[in-house]
């Protein structure tokens, strides 16, 4: 908790409108979504934190009650396993009250990994937030979405005569990529398409974040995604020269306090290629502003998913 203590002033200067809110936050066990349940809890939040690792957000909980003394609940939860998603919108239709539903999660260069016919990276990045999230929003019209992005997101998607021609070219096209960075980049900008399209078409109140290059546990050797050299320079060199993960959080926070719903916005660092710095609009891409494209997205991802 010390490492975010120091941004409290910050947060107190720029942060205005999620306090005293219900929020609904998942991958709180990582850097980033640790530092943001500790800032949402500083400003007075009840959170309901979904996890995959049950005692390691008990211990969460426990921390974050006795330092700020809000109410959290503790949830299972994990993207490769339906009942929990089931499970916990279940939870979520007998609450009294849900003011935002903040997206963190994620994996980044996995090896290639078929789960039901789909590559692993897109199950986890894409295809279930995207069910979880539009389920969400058919029990709570007015739910406040924020998601964690990237700037790999903006990458241009290929093949897009056969990736659009059916839900079945869809997957094979998306399988076909064997680079692990470039599976990773379609992901995010997949499913920023679908929210996308989702805040133009139907009024939802969606807002894109992405927290710039920083040291998450994305690059914890435990992950094994790299050769074991890599872990040996590369994550200590990281220290020195990008964001740790609790300022990197404070555009993940922006975001969830952003009121405006304009749909080419979304928020990240400021400095070069947007790494380093405290929060900024940014106008999107207009790569992923193509409303044509992001239908297509939309309509074939529900297809894939009603499956």
């Amino acid at each position: 908790m010390q490492k975010e203590e120091k941004y409290f002033k910050w947060i107190d200067l720029n942060i205005k409108n999620i306090k005293e809110k219900v929020v609904l936050l998942n991958g709180v066990t990582g850097g980033i979504g640790s530092s943001i349940a500790t800032y949402l809890s500083y400003l007075k939040n009840d959170l309901i934190i979904l996890v995959r690792n049950f005692i390691e957000g008990k211990k969460i909980k426990n921390d974050l009650e006795n330092g700020f003394h809000n109410k959290i609940e503790v949830i299972y939860f994990d993207y490769l396993d339906d009942n929990s998603l089931i499970n916990t919108l279940n939870y979520i239709k007998n609450l009294s009250k849900l003011d935002y539903f903040i997206n963190i999660s994620g994996i980044y260069h996995q090896n290639y990994q078929l789960i039901s016919g789909i590559e692993k990276t897109y199950q986890v990045n894409f295809f279930k937030p995207s069910f979880f999230i539009n389920e969400l929003f058919k029990i709570n019209k007015n739910l406040k979405v924020v998601i964690t992005s990237s700037i790999t997101s903006l990458i241009k998607l290929k093949n897009k005569d056969d990736l659009f021609k059916d839900e079945i070219s869809f997957i094979n096209t998306l399988n076909n990529i064997k680079n692990k960075t470039k599976r990773y980049a379609f992901s995010k900008h997949l499913l920023n398409s679908y929210l996308l399209y989702l805040k133009e078409k139907e009024n939802k109140n969606i807002t894109i974040a992405h927290p710039g290059i920083a040291v998450t546990k994305l690059f914890d050797k435990k992950n094994k995604a790299y050769p074991k050299i890599f872990y040996i320079f590369i994550p200590s060199l990281m220290k020195i020269i990008f964001m740790d993960s609790s300022k990197a959080s404070l555009s993940i926070l922006k975001a969830s306090d952003y009121q405006n719903t304009l749909i080419n916005k979304w928020i990240g660092p400021r400095g070069l290629f947007h790494s380093w710095g405290y929060p900024k609009i940014y106008n999107l891409n207009k790569n992923l502003l193509d409303s044509k494209e992001n239908e297509k997205i939309y309509l074939l991802t529900n297809k894939v998913n009603l499956k």
